[in-house]
């Protein structure tokens, strides 16, 4: 029988769809729908750069119009729709949402319509970092085996930061909320017919990840430790399940209402969801000794493993289930790559898209360390080793002859530092890296960006053939409940097989670049802990006079 799955991607601007062939991997079509609320869907605030929320509506109406795109695609005038047998949903995270006993979102009730607080708390939002800061230092007391699965350090990005935040700055949203959903699961329940937050299946990639999830002290922490942070989360505690899903299992089933929304049947399974970009990872092909970095906005580092027992400082985070079933997920990422050159080009500069293919084309005849530049990569905080968002970005070395193009440079050439330091961090805790799969527009697009990882790696560096790599992987937890509703246990692993290809294009390290980013990386170094760390060398001296060193010998 022909059988086709769909993948359903939030994104932090766009939703996305994505129509695949399951016996062959093949994507048949796709279509995207920018947020229309906000700016592509973002709220903030002037007086609070760190606030970023969302419209739970938003999420739905987009969804709709996506469909209603993908349908309207002329290659698929004759395609019949009844064919499509699993749907897999993705969405960025931690992305908490306050929503009622009804699983109504707060945002969607006349009297909180214009309230930030209750809308969708979105995953860049920072406004957490003091409730963070005494999550970790009160679980390193009381309960230090959670620790030890979130890399040291509980991040103002993550789900109970967010909501303690809620509680601490806005009483009235806090208590009207019964519980609160992550947006990956969100849609999923709803397209179910789900209308009881009680009910809602809770995914293992992001309560594993972002809310503290371990089956081995019984699934998300216990009521004593969350009340002694605060008694008022005493609630959200009890609001959640005993048991979080992976997505190898099937959340529910279309419900009627969505299908005629949709278009699409009724009774369609749908996967458990799970965040955008661990689902990129499966797209891309990830598996054990293999790193995915998808690289948008921000980046997401991930690779899985089997060792139960794994201790890895300085990364967001090790959960069971989170990316491929029966293995554990590790995750780590850098708070902003993309976002830091769109600031500096259509912010900063004032300029539109173009000038960032203009400033690549221009810096592509420089050589590393020519420009005399060095930059660190803080522009949103530090995710991941240090696990900081109230660092902020920095360029060194200009001079009254620094092109813009230059700054350009200097900015992909931190965020390729910073990268290192990750896949650093990885192999001194034991991981095995024998290869390296980008995915995301940027990849894609630049290859100055992907040269310049590849010598600042010093390995070889690939790049995923689709451009969709998230909505694909959704595609593909959406035939994993397409196949175990048919009664047929498919796994991962050999789904990538069909779906999951690599560029012909690999970009290998240049030994004469590769030597001279050694050199750079051993002065980011510096900068990263003087910065970044208590125990970094106070004397900078040296950085300013070897950057001048290293440029006048090119």
């Amino acid at each position: 029988m022909t059988m086709y799955t769909l993948g359903i991607d939030y994104g932090s601007n766009a939703v996305r769809v994505l129509l695949a062939d399951v016996q062959s991997g093949e994507v048949i079509a796709t279509a995207a729908v920018d947020y229309q609320r906000a700016d592509k869907g973002v709220y903030t605030d002037s007086n609070d750069a760190n606030v970023a929320r969302q419209d739970a509506q938003d999420y739905l109406n987009s969804l709709v119009k996506a469909c209603d795109k993908l349908k309207s695609d002329k290659s698929l005038e004759s395609f019949d729709w009844k064919s499509i047998k699993g749907i897999g949903v993705d969405a960025t995270g931690s992305t908490p949402i306050p929503v009622t006993a009804s699983l109504e979102p707060l945002s969607n009730l006349e009297d909180f319509q214009n309230n930030l607080n209750a809308k969708s708390w979105m995953w860049k939002d920072h406004t957490s970092e003091d409730e963070a800061l005494k999550i970790t230092r009160l679980a390193k007391e009381i309960r230090p085996e959670f620790m030890k699965t979130c890399g040291g350090k509980y991040s103002s990005e993550w789900f109970w930061a967010k909501i303690w935040h809620c509680a601490n700055t806005d009483q009235e949203v806090f208590d009207a909320a019964f519980t609160w959903v992550e947006f990956s699961d969100y849609i999923p329940a709803v397209l179910t017919g789900v209308d009881k937050a009680a009910d809602v299946k809770r995914n293992a990639c992001a309560a594993g990840h972002k809310a503290l999830y371990n089956n081995k002290w019984g699934g998300f922490p216990d009521k004593e430790f969350v009340s002694q942070l605060d008694s008022r989360l005493g609630k959200i505690a009890d609001s959640l399940p005993e048991k979080a899903l992976a997505v190898n299992e099937i959340a529910g089933y279309l419900s009627d209402e969505w299908a005629d929304k949709l278009g699409l049947p009724a009774g369609i399974a749908i996967a458990v969801g799970a965040l955008d970009a661990h689902v990129g990872a499966i797209g891309s092909g990830v598996n054990n000794n293999t790193l995915v970095k998808i690289i948008g906005t921000s980046t997401c580092d991930i690779i899985v493993g089997n060792d139960s027992s794994a201790v890895i400082e300085g990364v967001s985070g090790i959960a069971e289930d989170s990316v491929i079933p029966g293995f554990l997920g590790i995750e780590a990422g850098q708070s902003a790559v993309g976002d830091i050159f769109k600031w500096y080009v259509e912010r900063l500069l004032v300029k539109d898209d173009g000038a960032h293919m203009e400033f690549t084309e221009k810096s592509q005849q420089q050589k590393p360390g020519q420009s005399g530049l060095l930059a660190l990569d803080w522009n949103n905080g530090n995710r991941d080793v240090l696990s900081d968002p109230s660092l902020r970005g920095l360029i060194l070395g200009q001079s009254l002859h620094t092109k813009d193009y230059e700054v350009y440079r200097a900015l992909i050439e931190a965020t390729a530092y910073g990268a290192k330091r990750i896949v650093d961090q990885l192999e001194s805790s034991g991981v095995i890296i024998d290869r390296i799969i980008c995915c995301g527009g940027i990849p894609q697009k630049n290859k100055l960006f992907m040269q310049i990882y590849a010598d600042v790696l010093n390995r070889p560096v690939d790049v995923a053939e689709s451009n969709e790599t998230v909505a694909l992987g959704a595609a593909m937890i959406g035939a994993l409940a397409a196949c175990k509703n048919e009664g047929e246990e498919v796994l991962l692993t050999d789904l990538q097989k069909r779906f999951c290809k690599v560029s012909s294009v690999s970009y290998q390290p240049i030994a004469e670049n590769v030597a001279s980013y050694s050199e750079l990386y051993k002065l980011y170094l510096q900068l990263h802990d003087a910065f970044g760390t208590t125990n970094g060398s106070g004397n900078l001296y040296n950085v300013m006079k070897q950057l001048i060193q290293i440029k006048n010998n090119i």
